[in-house]
């Protein structure tokens, strides 16, 4: 697999423009809460930048996309 194919697949179906788009559903105040509290306790996230090692995702806007997953399955 190609190095661009392991970094889509990490990604998964959601993009980072998909947070400006008023069509894609977000997640609840309470998902979006525990799914960033999840992302802080864990080794693969960058506190300085707030961003997945795995992913490179900005987390504080990732865990708001209803459809997103952590690429090592957390959440």
């Amino acid at each position: 697999m190609s190095a661009w194919e392991e970094y889509k697949k990490k990604v998964g179906s959601t993009r980072p423009w998909d947070i400006l788009s008023t069509n894609v559903e977000r997640a609840t105040d309470t998902e979006e809460s525990m799914r960033y509290s999840t992302c802080q306790e864990c080794p693969e996230f960058i506190k300085l930048t707030s961003q997945c090692k795995q992913c490179g995702c900005v987390m504080k806007l990732k865990v708001k996309l209803k459809a997103a997953v952590c690429p090592i399955g957390k959440w």
